[in-house]
């Protein structure tokens, strides 16, 4: 475990435990709310190496399927064209889909496991390791994906200076993190902790947010949406679109359930811009 001794988004030292239970702090100058003492990075690659972690992913291959072709559907109008690079990628599904849009695509993944999978099963070969410590050329990438992967690292800021380093000018990065602060379901399960139910008590009865380790994700950072429009202001970028990534990989009556919740919340933020859904989409361009 290590303990952040100031935020990683502003700088300051001017931390609050919010919940010592789930080892859940905030930056008091910013409002950036992040896991102290955490997971080393070590740790985190080992967890998510672990040989059956993308079983599920893999079981659930057509409906991921369908979950990347509307993030593609989403994410296209406004990229610019040329590569790709997607960080994170997985066990290679959404770089498969992207290959007919791009003139060339490139991966990075910590997992061991998951760079396997998309070697056998895409033929994908994917760069193994922490983008930040890639001695990759600057201004190489027209294009650059976070999905759902900022909030696994260890240093959000040191990625997005890495991500604008490589990408040419006026390049894009497109982001989807989860929005667990302020989502309605983080509400419920906030709640549900307070009444002592047991499917509820490894989430936290200050913020609804699982302590890291109890789930199948490791998240150290919870992002909001003004938190995460500081940091790539911070980092020398200027938002594109700022929306809801539509995260849902169902099928059948879920499948619908899920387009209807999405609906309404897409509906709210286009009204009132206020975003009370499980996540966050922003593409952001190079300034």
């Amino acid at each position: 475990m290590e303990v952040l001794e100031s935020c990683n988004v502003c700088g300051s030292r001017f931390i609050e435990e919010v919940d010592i239970e789930c080892h859940l702090c905030r930056c008091r100058a910013c409002g950036y709310v992040f896991d102290s003492p955490r997971p080393t990075l070590k740790e985190v690659v080992a967890f998510y190496s672990r040989a059956a972690q993308y079983d599920s992913w893999l079981q659930a291959e057509r409906d991921r399927a369908v979950l990347w072709k509307r993030r593609l559907k989403k994410l296209l109008p406004h990229l610019t064209p040329g590569n790709l690079l997607d960080v994170g990628a997985g066990v290679g599904q959404f770089l498969d889909l992207a290959k007919p849009f791009f003139q060339q695509v490139q991966g990075t993944e910590v997992s061991e496991s998951a760079a396997a999978v998309a070697r056998r099963k895409y033929r994908l070969e994917i760069l193994r390791g922490p983008l930040e410590a890639m001695d990759l050329p600057a201004a190489s990438f027209d294009n650059i994906t976070l999905f759902h992967v900022l909030e696994h690292v260890s240093d959000p800021m040191k990625l997005a200076d890495k991500c604008a380093l490589l990408l040419r000018p006026a390049g894009k990065m497109v982001i989807a993190v989860p929005n667990d602060v302020l989502a309605w379901t983080s509400k419920i399960k906030k709640a549900g902790k307070r009444l002592g139910l047991r499917p509820f008590q490894k989430f936290s009865r200050r913020l609804g947010i699982a302590k890291a380790g109890t789930s199948r994700e490791i998240h150290l950072s919870h992002f909001t949406p003004p938190v995460l429009r500081q940091l790539l202001a911070r980092t020398g970028f200027s938002i594109v679109e700022e929306s809801l990534d539509p995260y849902y990989a169902a099928h059948g009556v879920g499948l619908w359930a899920h387009a209807v919740y999405y609906g309404f919340h897409r509906v709210l933020w286009l009204l009132l811009r206020i975003n009370r859904y499980e996540t966050i989409w922003i593409i952001a361009r190079k300034q």
